[in-house]
């Protein structure tokens, strides 16, 4: 007799995941059914380590009136037995001869299913409880076994193992009043002469676990293929100080090995830790105000192989601008807007700026004389805003923020040197003297950097980034992010307006999404840079600041003396 542990000796921060196989390794109770005669089969029935009512010293065995479903296979007939535990043995006996002198192939499932759902034992109806916080944990839990006897044989072992899958989510700190759910498909077949199982619904719905004595929390689903729960509401559903926060399914198992599927007979067991703020920002996806979210699917792969960024397609349904260069590479002879990254990023948050304040300028009314803001314009130049900075100022670097202060407030920038063709400032008397709506932030911690992010989502600005060598440096725009497990940001959504080629090639790609990555300095402080997925040399990029553009909503109502 065999007793098989769980051992889960991998420390790991966040989110990990350990599969165990529960193939042949038991806690067992090993039941003869002999006689004085040879007709009757002398069976061993072992259950695995793991059934659900396992003890915490890893003990467990069938108990008084536990009952077995067992089929038994003969030269392509097929017989139903169910076999109680009474007194320590498994009645009625069985004799050889019922079934047959050929080969035998005994099927046994645990616990014994209804019979409404046995009316086809190749494709039995089972489902797993939603609530298996009580009872619906062993109701849940389905064991299979199988083994053959050759003729003239009449002793064989049939070992349990499980057939469906088992979750165990573990919370890495004390965490009270919190709330788990898994969501699954609950409904399925099960082929009760082989173990074989699928789902039969593309219905989901929230299982409660069961919470064992040691804090954790298990549930039992059907195998299936992971894809699905890395999308939309995900895998697990925690609540915690009445806010809800969602889990997606991991990518890989800690062995680096992708995790395609659910598989029958394992156990994944993900490992949360769950700080402040984590309720807010774990596992979100988190666009600028007045996006809306794309589809999953419509984000593509452009260089497989090559990078493993993603991308999307511009539409204007989204909301999010990628105004970009016709000469990036700042050809002496091309069009002179090749070190105008600052004022493409200005234009972009000063597009989305205008969509979002509609109501506050339709009512502002002819005192705006700004360039027309459609967008695109109908031109090569698809942005007339980015085309009124091309016109006032010289290509030459600058800051964004100051160059949305230029257009909103009449404030000419520091940087070009040189004073603006136009002095703009459109709205310069809707806001009082002295407030500048274009801000920007640096010394960009890990902290500091998910700080100002977080705020800025929450408080609706815009977002530019300020990145490379600062000497050498880009501006671009930021139209959202990712967070993980720990509610810190882990990529960005980003539109370059160094990347016509890639627009023009993919008709309109604009917007990627990268992956964040914390750097340490050698005295041990962190700075926050991004990589773009380029797969023989991912560089870090460095992101020295943030560029924010308010609203401004409240002076909008001052302005206009409306609530």
């Amino acid at each position: 007799m065999g007793i098989e542990t769980l051992n889960l000796r991998k420390n790991v921060w966040w989110m990990c995941v350990m599969v165990w196989a529960f193939l042949f390794s038991s806690c067992s109770m090993e039941d003869d059914i002999t006689s004085s005669s040879d007709e009757y089969l002398s069976l061993t029935f072992t259950k695995t380590l793991s059934r659900a009512d396992l003890s915490q010293e890893g003990a467990g065995s069938f108990s008084e009136g536990d009952c077995i479903g067992l089929y038994v296979a003969c030269e392509g007939n097929v017989s139903y037995r169910e076999l109680t535990l009474t007194d320590g043995e498994w009645y009625p006996r069985l004799k050889r001869s019922e079934f047959g002198k050929g080969r035998l192939t005994l099927s046994a499932h645990y616990p014994v299913l209804p019979e409404s759902s046995r009316i086809t034992p190749e494709s039995s109806s089972f489902s797993v409880a939603s609530v298996q916080s009580g009872t619906g944990k062993d109701a849940s839990d389905l064991l299979f076994a199988q083994t053959v006897l050759e003729e003239g044989s009449y002793r064989s072992a049939l070992m349990f193992n499980h057939v469906l899958h088992r979750l165990k989510i573990q919370l890495q700190n004390d965490a009270e009043d919190v709330e788990v759910f898994v969501r699954s498909k609950v409904d399925g077949k099960v082929n009760l002469l082989t173990g074989e199982t699928s789902v039969s619904t593309d219905e989901y719905q929230w299982i409660t676990p069961w919470k064992n004595s040691d804090g954790n929390w298990e549930a039992v689903i059907y195998p299936q293929e992971t894809a699905p729960y890395r999308e939309e509401e995900g895998l697990l559903k925690i609540v915690a100080q009445g806010k809800e926060s969602f889990f997606k399914a991991p990518d890989n198992a800690s062995d680096g090995t992708v995790l395609s599927d659910f598989e029958s007979g394992k156990q994944v067991t993900i490992r949360l830790s769950l700080k402040e703020g984590d309720v807010q920002w774990a596992n979100k996806k988190v666009w600028v105000y007045g996006i809306t979210s794309p589809d999953e699917k419509d984000w593509k792969l452009l260089y497989p192989g090559l990078f493993t960024s993603t991308a999307l397609v511009w539409k204007k349904e989204y909301g999010w601008y990628d105004c970009n260069k016709l000469n990036p590479t700042a050809n002496p002879d091309g069009v002179p807007d090749g070190y105008m990254c600052w004022a493409a990023t200005a234009s972009n948050m000063l597009q989305w700026w205008i969509d979002q304040n509609k109501r506050y300028i339709d009512m502002y009314g002819d005192k705006y004389t700004g360039p027309d803001y459609t967008y695109p314009s109908g031109k090569k130049q698809e942005s007339n805003i980015f085309q009124c900075f091309l016109d006032a100022f010289p290509n030459e670097a600058g800051k964004g923020d100051e160059g949305a202060n230029w257009f909103i407030h009449g404030i000419a920038p520091s940087y070009p040197h040189n004073k603006p063709l136009n002095p703009a400032g459109y709205f310069k008397d809707v806001f009082p003297e002295g407030v500048r709506l274009g801000t920007n932030v640096g010394g960009l911690s890990k902290e500091r950097f998910n700080e100002v992010i977080k705020d800025a989502l929450s408080t609706k600005k815009a977002i530019g980034l300020s990145v490379g060598p600062i000497r050498e440096g880009h501006v671009i725009t930021m139209w959202g992010a990712e967070f993980d497990e720990n509610g810190d940001v882990s990529h960005i959504y980003v539109a370059d307006n160094n990347d016509r080629d890639t627009y023009e090639f993919f008709k309109g790609v604009g917007c990627f999404k990268y992956q964040i990555s914390y750097e340490k300095y050698p005295e041990g402080a962190t700075y926050t840079c991004y990589k773009e997925g380029y797969i023989p040399y991912d560089k870090p990029i460095v992101i020295n600041r943030l560029v924010f553009l308010d609203l401004g909503e409240k002076y909008w109502k001052q302005y206009l003396g409306i609530e």
